[in-house]
């Protein structure tokens, strides 16, 4: 299903030293040679994951910008700081439903419109993963403007600004949209928090490069932010059936125990243990607070909350 993502990061020198024509390499899956380290970075052999990457720049701008190798090594040899900011990158989710060509050409136009019109360079690559899950683009966008020939002396400190980054969320929810619509596809996104939205769930966090690559490799069986998630997900299974015992303290479930509290028994025998932790805190809680509640021991000895 179609799913809403648009993360912006900058990406630095700091972080072990790393280097953006590395990063250029890996997302476009290319062989680049890094002239600050005399060090060639080729990910060319992970080519079948990428599925197209072009660089897209501003008008009048130079040749060699449209080049990977020489765009991010200027990059690299005009920033002097051991912690120098190299980059903006944007991450974002494109719909499933589309083709590869529509993924494409709706975050090449995105970027066009809203980071390339505004005077970044822009190497756009859209990734489709082994597993055929998680479509998604990488972009990698210019610090700096272009000045003539050169990149600026000073960095365009204007595209920090969070307001600009709220206008990109919403333009992103909107060209995604649109290219749906245009497909005939019937699902939308929406770019605004589940606060916002009314929508009474926890955001399940991040799996992350970094736990998945734990675990693909076996060094982590179940590693923490997989754990995390799950538990996260089973929160947000049992959070209305909590809701509804909060406020009306009854559940109904016809044929299922005589009391609430029974029914609640039954329904929480049904669940996962970590579930079941959680609701039978929460149900002592509600019960302790209730005149005439029947008294209801601590677990004791039970499992700890999954995490």
């Amino acid at each position: 299903m179609a799913l809403y993502r648009l993360e912006a990061k900058i990406f630095s020198r700091e972080k072990r030293g790393r280097s953006v024509v590395a990063a250029s390499a890996y997302r476009s899956g290319s062989k680049i040679r890094d002239e600050r380290c005399d060090k060639v970075h080729d990910y060319s052999r992970r080519k079948k994951g990428v599925v197209e990457s072009v660089i897209l720049r501003p008008e009048n701008s130079p040749e060699w910008a449209g080049n990977s190798g020489a765009l991010w090594n200027t990059v690299e040899l005009g920033e002097k700081r051991v912690d120098a900011q190299l980059a903006r990158e944007f991450i974002l989710a494109v719909p499933p439903e589309l083709s590869a060509e529509e993924q494409f050409q709706t975050a090449s136009a995105w970027a066009q419109k809203e980071l390339v019109g505004d005077g970044m360079i822009a190497e756009i690559s859209l990734h489709h993963p082994k597993g055929g899950n998680n479509p998604h683009v990488h972009i990698l966008c210019t610090m700096r403007r272009l000045d003539g020939d050169r990149f600026s002396a000073k960095k365009a400190t204007e595209w920090n600004n969070v307001g600009l980054l709220v206008g990109w969320r919403e333009s992103w929810a909107n060209a995604v949209n649109s290219a749906l619509e245009k497909a005939g596809r019937e699902e939308r996104v929406d770019h605004r928090s589940l606060k916002d939205r009314g929508i009474d769930r926890i955001p399940e966090p991040k799996i992350g490069v970094a736990a998945t690559a734990l675990k693909r490799r076996g060094i982590v069986a179940d590693p923490e932010r997989f754990q995390l998630v799950r538990y996260v997900k089973s929160l947000n299974a049992v959070r209305p059936w909590m809701r509804t015992i909060e406020k009306s303290k009854e559940i109904h479930q016809e044929g299922m125990g005589k009391t609430w509290w029974e029914r609640s028994l039954i329904f929480a025998s049904k669940v996962g243990q970590s579930v079941r932790t959680t609701v039978m805190d929460t149900w002592r809680s509600l019960l302790n607070r209730s005149p005439g509640g029947p008294d209801i021991p601590p677990m004791g000895g039970g499992p700890e909350h999954s995490r």
